[in-house]
């Protein structure tokens, strides 16, 4: 008897939206003593396409502001096409809350700095990220509910 093989295919990794906002400039270049507190947001969304298929978005915004006003703002949509068979619905969602992000991710943490230092602004560093955890801590708040 021939077992079906679990297999995981990466089809398309592509951008979907990107935006980039400095609503004080050219202004704010007059005084770059300032330094913004830097705060960052990051959201995931998976849209199933077909019975194998599946376009994973990671949304990623940063915000760059003072007490008074906001310095800068940059968004990226990272998305990627995924293809799963043969997989245990366990393995299904391992795969498409931790694995499509860990691959998508990277593409999100270098378009950002790109976009912040094309507007004028000083390098911008994202730390990586540990999505097993995140879904791991996201599994037992559901538990737990």
């Amino acid at each position: 008897m021939s077992e079906d093989k679990f297999t995981f295919t990466i089809k398309k990794i592509f951008t979907k939206d990107v935006s980039f906002e400095s609503p004080k400039a050219p202004k704010i270049f007059e005084d770059m003593n300032i330094t913004p507190k830097v705060g960052f947001n990051l959201n995931s969304d998976i849209n199933k396409i077909n019975d194998k298929a599946y376009e994973i978005m990671l949304d990623v915004n940063v915000k760059a502001e003072t007490t008074d006003f906001v310095v800068y703002m940059a968004e990226v949509k990272q998305a990627g096409i995924f293809e799963i068979e043969n997989a245990t619905d366990e393995i299904r969602n391992r795969f498409l809350n931790i694995n499509c992000l860990e691959i998508l991710y990277p593409y999100a943490r270098e378009n950002i700095p790109n976009l912040v230092e094309k507007g004028g602004f000083p390098p911008l560093f994202l730390s990586p990220i540990d999505f097993a955890s995140l879904y791991h801590q996201e599994l037992l708040k559901r538990k737990e509910k």
